[in-house]
């Protein structure tokens, strides 16, 4: 993932928009927090990874919040403002070329960062949509390559369908700017039972990922099983499938955890 225009942090430009981006989302987290004392508003928690066979690693994790708005409702849902910061970790190999230098012929690449976003989301009978922007910050290394510091923006939009035949779907994506990274998911979840106290249910359904930029894309197909332990206010996902990279031949398999907790 190199000629992607990476900027240094040190640039005055960058400096002058990490500072103004970083007021103005203290600011803004600094009077969510108040509301959060609204019984209507959400605290959320959330982390994960996704592990490739075919030598790639994906860590995440997010703390935000979900605060109601009386601008809209549908029913008893309001429409929220939400806010959060996500930390992400990117990090994968691929065969070096002249412009991808490596080390015994392997281009080692990772993006470590953090986002501050907010958005609002909206309900409807049929479910929600919801529309986020922020800042992305992250150290970019590359082997053979100095330690570089980029600022760009990050969008992201969720589309949720509470009743698609007998299951929900689910349709999300994301983009982060200077690295042009693109990652895009959907699952289809139908009721897979529940414990006989009711305490848990289960979901289960296929999915499938599409994600990378101009120089790394995998395609990913698989499943997942999802538990919500209600007394934990928390979702356990597990996920599992085949993929395929535009850098390595052939089929690999990819494998992920999570947990979504929201009180």
């Amino acid at each position: 993932m190199t000629d992607v225009g990476l900027k240094p942090f040190g640039k005055g430009a960058h400096i002058k928009r990490i500072f103004f981006w970083a007021a103005g989302f203290l600011t803004i987290v600094a009077n969510a927090g108040l509301a959060l004392g609204d019984p209507a508003s959400l605290f959320e928690m959330s982390g994960g990874e996704m592990v490739f066979s075919q030598r790639a690693q994906f860590y995440d994790a997010e703390v935000g919040g979900l605060i109601p708005l009386p601008i809209w409702a549908s029913g008893k849902t309001p429409a929220y403002f939400h806010f959060f910061v996500v930390g992400n970790v990117i990090s994968f190999d691929q065969p070096a070329t002249p412009s991808t230098p490596g080390i015994n012929g392997i281009s080692d690449q990772s993006y470590v960062g953090v986002i501050p976003a907010m958005g609002i989301r909206i309900p409807a009978s049929w479910g929600f949509w919801e529309g986020d922007v922020g800042g992305a910050f992250f150290n970019v290394d590359q082997t053979l390559t100095p330690v570089q510091s980029i600022l760009g923006v990050y969008l992201q939009t969720e589309l949720f369908l509470n009743a698609v035949g007998p299951g929900s779907l689910d349709l999300f994506a994301s983009y982060i700017g200077e690295i042009d990274y693109l990652f895009g998911m959907g699952r289809y979840a139908l009721d897979a039972g529940q414990t006989k106290s009711g305490s848990v249910a289960f979901y289960a359904g296929p999915e499938a990922i599409v994600q990378g930029n101009n120089t790394y894309t995998a395609l990913q197909g698989g499943g997942f099983l999802s538990a919500d332990v209600r007394p934990l206010h928390t979702i356990f996902t597990l996920e599992a499938g085949i993929l395929n990279s535009s850098v390595w031949p052939g089929i690999g398999g990819y494998e992920g955890a999570s947990f979504y907790f929201s009180y």
